[in-house]
């Protein structure tokens, strides 16, 4: 046992851990993929901008090149054939206008190249003059880029409108590469970015942290249900407390489907035992009696008369018949209460029993009033069943009705639920409002002391409904309006 008791702790241990690591695993692989999916979309979205902004920067800092060819290109009789496909012009017009001078007289205006002095100290070529070309207003190339590597990208180009007098007369591009090209431009996209890792990856740690309480407080319900479950399986069902219902996502409803489990568990546990003792009572009674007289004869206290003998034979009889009821009601606990169906007429049937039944009522001077139905009522139902269900309401009547009351029953069809009540009513005395849901219960009685001398122990009601259910039909208790005790019987109609 010691060993099947550490066994269950370390499943029990093994399944609370799995859950639990279960649930954090998704939670930090979500937030894995949620601050991947940020880095990413941040980053790409940030380059892409500083990228714009300096692609813009560079085209403001072309703008007096802009200027600078319009210039010219008026100065050199409005037409383009004076630069065509001349680079060392062109190299020239790009050091002049990109490289910033001192004072404004070194801008004087460009003339062309038959007019012009030689430069005294050639300058290094502008890095710019490798990304710059020049096509006139029909997009015709006047100055093209140098050739590019066919293993290397095709740079993007940017185009900046030459306009004289608001007519465009050419178009100057700058060509762009996939990468930045100022050394400062990447180390500060760099520090960005890297500023940027490390705030997710601070965000990454702080869901992290939060992730595994988070989950152990998401599985704690489940372990307590894991618990309960395990007293219950163990037996210790009076011993169970209910699960708090904190929520009212699946888990709270779980726990509340739980608590109403248990509360049925429970109750059918003190019903079992309550119905055992109430057996124990019931048979102790007769058992004893019999004991008792048979001990008075064999001890000569009484003597071996007819009387005596009938006394213990009715007290023999009370107690088969109390067995009997239990085996029945067994039966119909377990479905195997033995139904033998038929066509039966209703009105037929109820009328021979009250007409047998006659001498008993008249004996105690109970009145019959029997109110029949005028159409016939076809059940396909077990007349002897049915007859036993009588039986029992008219032993019910005979014990409790005081001498020279009523009994009326009454026949109610109704045709459009295709159901018949027997409406069973006596006189008084009546039932209290607190004993009419209970009265259907096995061995209960309102008044134990009169219904034992009466020769009932408060199974005929229970065997009642037993009978009533096993036709598909209801059984219910009310207040007659004789002052007694109405019993509705529902029964559902063949045709």
């Amino acid at each position: 046992m010691l060993g099947l008791s550490f066994r269950r702790k370390k499943v029990k241990l093994a399944v609370q851990m799995q859950i639990r690591y279960k649930q954090f695993l998704v939670i930090l692989v979500a937030n894995l993929l949620l601050a991947g999916a940020l880095f990413t979309a941040v980053s790409w979205n940030f380059n892409r901008s500083f990228r714009d902004y300096v692609r813009n920067d560079q085209a403001k800092e072309l703008q007096p090149l802009v200027e600078g060819l319009a210039e010219a290109f008026q100065q050199n009789g409005n037409q383009w054939q004076w630069l065509q496909d001349n680079r060392r012009q062109w190299q020239h017009l790009v050091q002049r206008y990109l490289i910033l001078r001192d004072s404004a007289e070194n801008l004087s205006p460009v003339k062309s190249e038959s007019s012009k002095r030689p430069p005294r100290m050639p300058r290094p070529p502008h890095p710019m003059t490798q990304r710059l070309l020049l096509s006139d207003e029909n997009d015709k190339p006047i100055i093209d880029l140098p050739m590019i590597n066919p293993e290397h990208r095709k740079p993007s180009i940017q185009w900046l409108p030459i306009r004289v007098d608001g007519e465009m007369i050419g178009r100057l591009g700058v060509a762009h590469s996939t990468e930045l090209e100022r050394e400062m431009d990447r180390l500060f996209v760099t520090h960005q970015l890297q500023q940027l890792a490390w705030i997710v990856l601070g965000i990454l740690l702080i869901s992290v942290g939060l992730a595994f309480p988070f989950a152990k407080r998401l599985v704690r319900p489940v372990t307590r249900l894991q618990q309960s479950m395990q007293q219950l399986a163990a037996g210790e069902i009076e011993q169970l407390e209910p699960l708090p219902v904190t929520s009212d996502d699946e888990l709270g409803r779980l726990a509340h489907a739980f608590n109403l489990l248990t509360d049925t568990l429970k109750d059918n546990l003190k019903a079992r035992q309550q119905w055992i003792a109430d057996i124990s009572h019931e048979l102790r009674t007769p058992v004893a009696i019999l004991q008792g007289e048979l001990e008075a004869l064999i001890d000569g206290v009484r003597p071996m008369q007819p009387s005596a003998l009938e006394s213990l034979h009715a007290e023999v009889g009370r107690l088969t018949r109390l067995i009997n009821d239990l085996y029945e009601l067994a039966l119909s606990d377990q479905g195997a209460l033995a139904y033998h169906r038929d066509e039966v007429s209703l009105n037929r049937l109820l009328s021979d029993f009250l007409e047998e039944s006659q001498p008993r009522l008249s004996e105690k001077d109970i009145q019959l009033d029997f109110e029949a139905s005028k159409h016939p009522l076809i059940l396909f139902a077990d007349e002897s069943r049915l007859i036993q269900l009588f039986r029992n309401l008219l032993n019910n009547s005979l014990r409790y009705t005081n001498a020279g009351g009523q009994l009326r029953v009454r026949l109610l069809e109704d045709r459009q639920k295709g159901m018949v009540t027997v409406l069973w009513e006596d006189s008084l005395p009546g039932v209290a409002n607190e004993d009419l849901e209970r009265l259907f219960e096995r061995l209960y009685r309102t008044d134990s002391a009169r219904d034992r001398i009466s020769g009932g122990v408060g199974l005929g009601l229970a065997i009642c409904r037993a009978i009533v259910e096993g036709h598909q039909g209801s059984i219910e208790a009310r207040h007659s309006e004789l002052g007694g005790l109405a019993i509705a019987v529902h029964l559902p109609l063949y045709r």
